[in-house]
C-alpha cells in the first residue's frame, strides 16, 4: 500500500522558509484550539450542582468548609471552551479549549467544532493554606454564567490591588469557595459559586499583615503541614444528592461535613 503523504527529511531542508513556517504555525494554532489539555496535574474543584458543595478530583472529596486558597494571579487565564450538545441520550463533552494566561491578549473564538460554537471560559490556580487540605494545589475552570460573574468580582478585587502600588507588594488574593442559590423558573434551585477573599498575599506567600491575630496561616505553613505526617481517618467523597435538599437552617450543619479549620 503507498502512503500519498510527502514526510520531508530533516537533512532536506537547509533552512525553514517563510511559508513552511506560516503553515506550521497555523496548524499548531489550530490543532491547540481543538485539543483537550490537562491541567498541569492538578486536581480540579468543582461546584456541586445540587448541594453547593465544592469537591476536589476525580474522587469528588468535599472541602473542608472555611479553609483558605492562596491564588496565583499568574495562573489567571481567559479563553474560550467548545462543548456538545447532543440530542437523546448521548453524553456531552468538551470538544474544544483554546486558554491563556490574562497577562497575554484573550484569544480569538475558534470556529465551531461539528457546529457547537465556543463560548467564554475562565480559570485560576490555588493552594490550600490550612486545614485538612493543607498544601494541596487545585485548579478551578468553567464557563457557566454564575462562574463568569464571580469571576468579574475577583478580578475587579485584583485590579483594585494592581491599580496601587503600595498594595501591589501583595497582588494575590487568599480566597475561601463559597456558594450561593437561586430559584429558576424553570430548572430549580441553580447553585453559583463566589470566591470570597479573605486576606492578600506576595508570590513568595507572605501575608499582608502577617503576625496579626487576624491574618490568615502563610504559604510555609502550608508547607510545613503538607509535610508532616497526620494520622487521620481517609476522607468521604461527598455524597450524590437526588434532589436539592431545603435550606438548613443556621444551627444546622450537612451530614458528613468536615470540621472548619482551627483558626
Amino acid at each position: 500500500m503507498t502512503n500519498d503523504i510527502t514526510k520531508p527529511r530533516a537533512s532536506d531542508l537547509q533552512i525553514l522558509d517563510d511559508d513552511l513556517a506560516e503553515r506550521l504555525l497555523a496548524g499548531i494554532e489550530q490543532s491547540q484550539s481543538s485539543t483537550l489539555i490537562p491541567g498541569g496535574g492538578k486536581d480540579l474543584v468543582k461546584l456541586d450542582k445540587a448541594s453547593g458543595t465544592w469537591t476536589i478530583g476525580q474522587s469528588e472529596l468535599e472541602m473542608q468548609e472555611g479553609s483558605n486558597w492562596l491564588l496565583n494571579i499568574l495562573s489567571m487565564c481567559h479563553g474560550h471552551v467548545c462543548w456538545s450538545n447532543y440530542q437523546g441520550t448521548r453524553k456531552n463533552e468538551r470538544l474544544g479549549e483554546v486558554m491563556v494566561p490574562m497577562h497575554e491578549p484573550k484569544p480569538t473564538k475558534p470556529q465551531p467544532i461539528e457546529g457547537f460554537p465556543f463560548s467564554e471560559q475562565r480559570s485560576f490556580e490555588a493552594v490550600c493554606l490550612n486545614g485538612e487540605d493543607a498544601g494541596q494545589e487545585v485548579q478551578f475552570k468553567n464557563g457557566s454564567v454564575g462562574t463568569m460573574k464571580a469571576f468579574k468580582k475577583l478580578e475587579d478585587a485584583v485590579k483594585g490591588r494592581l491599580r496601587d502600588k503600595d498594595k501591589r507588594k501583595f497582588p494575590c488574593p487568599v480566597i475561601q469557595f463559597k456558594s450561593d442559590k437561586y430559584k429558576h423558573s424553570d430548572y430549580g434551585w441553580i447553585q453559583n459559586p463566589i470566591f470570597e477573599v479573605v486576606g492578600w498575599a506576595n508570590f513568595a506567600g507572605d501575608l499582608e499583615g502577617e503576625g496579626k491575630d487576624e491574618a490568615p496561616p502563610s504559604l510555609a505553613t502550608a508547607q510545613k503541614l503538607a509535610q508532616e505526617p497526620v494520622a487521620k481517618e481517609p476522607r468521604k467523597a461527598a455524597p450524590k444528592l437526588a434532589a436539592v435538599p431545603e435550606a438548613p437552617t443556621a444551627t444546622a450543619a450537612p451530614r458528613g461535613q468536615r470540621r472548619r479549620p482551627a483558626a
